[in-house]
């Protein structure tokens, strides 16, 4: 027996969940020669941007929990990219630190988001990339 199911009007979850997934294949293909993940990418751009956080403060930025953040900043330790150190404000804290390592790496993986983003916009023009953009990080902000 076949179930009715109204059709959803735009498909957002399963559109979004698509693209996700293929951006995720790209960029762990792309950077497995430099030994990442984009889930480690994606992580080491949230302190490339800043360095000197805290766990808790990473894990907010990364949109990630705090467990997961531990995880995933004890791999990036044990890869020799991501060192912690005691808060110079709070001794009670440590704040993470990129190596040398992960810095000389940033170049090559931000080359990598630079070309998907040029393929990207080839491919839509620069208009629908700033509108794309806008409403994606309007969706992400809404309080659903």
């Amino acid at each position: 027996m076949q179930t009715t199911f109204p059709e959803p009007k735009y498909f957002i979850c399963s559109l979004t969940t698509l693209i996700a997934r293929k951006m995720v294949a790209y960029y762990n293909r792309v950077l497995s020669p430099l030994g990442l993940t984009a889930q480690q990418m994606m992580a080491l751009g949230v302190l490339w941007r800043e360095e000197n956080l805290s766990l808790g403060v990473f894990a907010r930025r990364a949109g990630i929990g705090k467990a997961a953040a531990a995880t995933m900043i004890k791999r990036l330790e044990q890869m020799g990219l991501v060192s912690k150190e005691a808060d110079l404000k709070d001794g009670r804290l440590n704040v993470l630190k990129l190596t040398n390592k992960a810095r000389k790496m940033a170049p090559q993986v931000a080359e990598k988001v630079a070309t998907l983003e040029r393929n990207i916009e080839s491919a839509i023009g620069h208009e629908k990339v700033r509108s794309l953009i806008e409403a994606l990080t309007i969706i992400r902000d809404l309080k659903l």
